[in-house]
């Protein structure tokens, strides 16, 4: 199977609004993300309240490291906010790492760092909230066109292709077919040993068990070029540069 097959197959899952474009997204002003005080830290431009810690899969606490607003700018709508995490047992591991660099993690052109970061064996989620109702098809599809374009990018092989396309037809069976309501969240988890877990409010969806797919999802908001929200990866630079300099003052 070609990455053109590949790719191909993908795109038959009609066109959305949540397909990654270019210059299609509007932010939310970058906020202090990390105060163990609070139990919510509201995204700027939804207000929605974001919990500051969640319970990760395994019953451990989870940090936030930074958050932002999914925007379809040419329809002016706000789509979902997205709210990273790390395990709080993991900041110990991560800081042993070496490699992290804001600069270079911010760069248009280089994602090295942000590549390395995912590579470290530690709990990493991604917390989706809708704005307004949607559906699981639309989630769906929103991932799958993003993982299609990293594809098509050049960041998948043609000997990685065939798992990748098995893990994809997983990755899109696990979704709910019903209503995603505002105010419930979906949450992504990148686990230790780098395969996906999935949940949606609080309930186990199912594991997928292919790293580069977990891997390049998180990319999407991570990717050095067109971010699926520039602000969001701001945030959350911002949020891993602080957790770091912290615990390695300590």
């Amino acid at each position: 199977m070609t990455l053109k097959a590949i790719a191909t197959f993908a795109g038959i899952i009609g066109t959305t609004y949540w397909y990654v474009q270019r210059n299609n997204f509007a932010f939310a002003d970058s906020v202090n993300m990390i105060n163990s005080k609070s139990f919510t830290t509201e995204e700027p431009e939804s207000k929605i309240p974001i919990p500051t810690y969640i319970s990760l899969y395994d019953g451990t606490k989870a940090k936030l490291v930074g958050l932002g607003i999914r925007t379809v700018s040419f329809l002016k709508m706000k789509v979902y906010v997205i709210a990273m995490y790390i395990g709080e047992n993991d900041i110990e591991i991560l800081k042993k790492w070496k490699g992290y660099d804001k600069v270079k993690f911010l760069s248009s052109t280089d994602e090295s760092v942000a590549s390395g970061l995912l590579d470290q064996p530690v709990d990493l989620a991604i917390r989706i909230e809708p704005v307004r109702n949607t559906n699981g098809q639309h989630l769906r599809d929103g991932f799958v066109r993003a993982l299609t374009n990293r594809m098509q990018n050049g960041h998948l092989n043609d000997d990685d292709a065939e798992d990748v396309l098995e893990a994809l037809k997983e990755f899109k069976a696990q979704f709910p077919k019903s209503l995603v309501k505002t105010g419930t969240a979906m949450i992504l988890t990148k686990q230790r040993d780098g395969y996906l877990r999935i949940e949606y409010e609080g309930a186990y969806i199912g594991v997928v068990k292919n790293k580069w797919l977990t891997k390049n999802l998180f990319m999407g908001y991570l990717a050095a070029d067109n971010p699926i929200s520039e602000k969001a990866k701001i945030s959350i630079a911002e949020g891993f540069d602080k957790i770091l300099n912290i615990s390695n003052s300590v």
